[in-house]
């Protein structure tokens, strides 16, 4: 959950951070007490990078794909067998 500020111009919900609305440019940074309306609400998703971004990177910082050779997967094991219970006897001290 994160604090929002509601913008008077497009009604845009903005980080409290935000000085200009990005979405009308409204100043939010001068707006008097009685413009200020706060919401509670979800928290910003992080940045998600655009496609071009991921290719304009140099070569350096690319993600380069390695082939790794695959872990075999462990063999199912037999299934268990119930134990079978071993009947105590008792002797008798006389």
């Amino acid at each position: 959950m994160g604090l929002w500020l509601k913008c008077p111009g497009c009604q845009g919900l903005n980080l409290l951070s935000i000085k200009v609305c990005p979405k009308c440019g409204q100043d939010l940074d001068k707006l008097s007490a009685k413009q200020r309306v706060y919401v509670i609400g979800p928290a910003p998703a992080p940045p998600t990078p655009s496609p071009a971004s991921t290719t304009d990177a140099p070569e350096s910082e690319k993600k380069v794909a390695v082939n790794q050779p695959k872990t075999p997967k462990p063999e199912k094991s037999p299934a268990r067998q119930p134990v079978k219970k071993i009947a105590k006897t008792s002797k008798k001290k006389s």
